[in-house]
């Protein structure tokens, strides 16, 4: 049996918290929802739209990095910057798709 020490964390609780930030995140089912509008109000082209879609699920696989870093910090802190850039990165985008904000780089 593994002992840890006072205060620490089984490993397995890195994992649980980068799973729960990709299920609140829902990077595994939104694109397909806004990509049409990416395609028709910022005129993307389909190339275009294929490389966001790569992005899209390298930033998915990227959840194993609050898994590591929930295991030096604590699973709150992960959480919260976690659900920052979530509401950044989407709150931009509906930005751009509500035509609030009037094109946006491609990079962005």
């Amino acid at each position: 049996m593994v002992t840890l020490k006072a205060g620490s964390r089984p490993p397995w609780v890195g994992l649980g918290a980068a799973v729960w930030v990709q299920i609140a995140a829902g990077n595994a089912y939104n694109f397909p929802l806004y990509s049409h509008s990416l395609k028709s109000v910022l005129g993307f082209n389909q190339h275009q739209l294929t490389m966001l879609g790569v992005a899209n699920d390298i930033g998915e696989n990227m959840g194993l990095l609050p898994g590591l870093a929930s295991n030096k910090f604590p699973p709150w802190l992960v959480l919260f910057i976690g659900s920052l850039a979530c509401f950044f990165g989407y709150g931009v985008l509906w930005l751009a798709v509500s035509r609030t904000v009037e094109s946006l780089p491609y990079w962005l």
